[in-house]
């Protein structure tokens, strides 16, 4: 099969999606697929940053095409950014050979719309992989008017793509439930868990004690934030919590990554004057073992109408840490569910500082027997039921398989004798 995947980061930048994408290009290479990549040339992190128009990585063709350059620096100059990306991937495509499935995630927003364009006059299948739900979000946090005539039209092209689509898949039973609220049938959908990018912990592992020599944080009870700073995930509950604890010296708030509200953690910190917090950029993937290995205890932060919208993977990175977490966000959401189900993490709900406060006490006083019981439990989990194999086995025996069998000419029927 010639297999095209559609996103606008890929490796070697570190946002999740470009992570995730890597792994399903090896995945269906392994199994003898031809795969292709089409991406933009601007680096994740740092627009400024050109990457090649054209290499092989591993056997994958990547193909990459231009855009602006503004970055991250709010949501219209990302905007902007997304929608030359869609314009110059759409007239790319143009002269791009036809392709038996191609699979689009969903950054920038109206990608899939162009995925399905191109298989509507190319052929092949269309699957569209929902990563988050887009504009949904956008309404859900005032940056766009449902009722306006922007709002109309994406949510007509968002329907319009899903329907259209031959598979959706979707994270979580909360976005299988937004995908049937727009119209998709429950046999389009598949529910396909995001995996962490390492799965191969050790208890009381020297690789976090590494990082923490690193960055001297070796005395520290560290509580750390992971991942994506966006308006998807508010982070006023955490800092609130560390203004509380502004005056004890053992605790630290260490917050990795970045996006659109990097800099209001850097404001509120600077604003306060507080020491116990930390700032660091975007890890690498083959350091991320070592920075998920530190915290003491990991935040895990979702806003209050993001169920279904989103969908926090950072949760199986710290599952797969074997170590103790905080969920602050609602009960109806994937987290709460995994936390009904392994009761070894702990749920607050958003503001609620005197109960992050109450968890953290919780936290620092877990003896090792307990610490042990939480890895085992954890882990475990993630091996039998959120693996990159079994994440990827599901995809391969849902979409894969039931496209490769629909491929294959019918046997010639031989005639009978009379």
């Amino acid at each position: 099969m010639r297999v095209l995947l559609l996103n606008q980061t890929f490796y070697p930048d570190q946002a999740a999606t470009s992570q995730q994408l890597l792994d399903l290009a090896h995945h269906l290479k392994s199994l003898g697929c031809e795969v292709s990549v089409l991406a933009s040339r601007r680096a994740y992190n740092d627009p400024r940053k050109v990457h090649p128009a054209e290499e092989t990585i591993d056997g994958i063709r990547v193909v990459r095409v231009a855009s602006t350059g503004f970055g991250r620096r709010s949501f219209f100059h990302r905007f902007l950014d997304g929608l030359t990306f869609e314009f110059l991937l759409l007239w790319r495509l143009v002269f791009f050979p036809r392709q038996d499935l191609v699979i689009a995630f969903t950054s920038p927003p109206l990608i899939g719309f162009v995925a399905l364009l191109f298989c509507a006059f190319r052929g092949g299948k269309c699957v569209q992989w929902m990563m988050d739900l887009n504009p949904d979000i956008a309404f859900a946090v005032g940056y766009l008017n449902p009722n306006s005539l922007r709002g109309r039209f994406l949510t007509a092209v968002l329907r319009l793509t899903v329907r259209a689509s031959d598979y959706v898949v979707v994270l979580d039973r909360w976005m299988r439930q937004r995908m049937l609220a727009h119209g998709v049938r429950p046999e389009q959908i598949v529910v396909v868990p995001p995996w962490p990018v390492s799965e191969s912990p050790t208890l009381g592992s020297e690789l976090g004690k590494r990082f923490r020599e690193r960055h001297g944080i070796t005395q520290k009870y560290v509580l750390l934030y992971s991942g994506n700073h966006s308006i998807a995930h508010p982070l006023d509950t955490v800092l609130e919590t560390a203004l509380a604890l502004r005056n004890d010296p053992d605790v630290l708030f260490l917050f990795i990554g970045g996006g659109l509200r990097e800099k209001d953690v850097t404001a509120f910190r600077t604003k306060h004057g507080l020491t116990n917090v930390r700032q660091l950029e975007h890890q690498p993937r083959e350091l991320l073992p070592e920075s998920l290995s530190a915290a003491d205890l990991h935040l895990v932060v979702m806003g209050e109408e993001m169920s279904g919208l989103v969908h926090v993977s950072k949760i199986y990175g710290v599952l797969a840490t074997g170590r103790p977490y905080a969920f602050i966000g609602p009960r109806a959401s994937h987290v709460a569910d995994l936390i009904a189900d392994l009761p070894y993490g702990f749920h607050v709900e958003t503001g609620d500082t005197r109960s992050l406060m109450d968890v953290i006490r919780v936290g620092r006083q877990l003896q090792e027997e307990q610490l042990a019981e939480i890895f085992e439990k954890n882990t475990g989990h993630v091996k039998a039921h959120c693996s990159a194999a079994h994440s990827l086995a599901t995809f391969i025996n849902q979409i894969i398989l039931p496209i490769q069998l629909k491929k294959r000419p019918r046997a010639a029927q031989v005639p009978s004798r009379a």
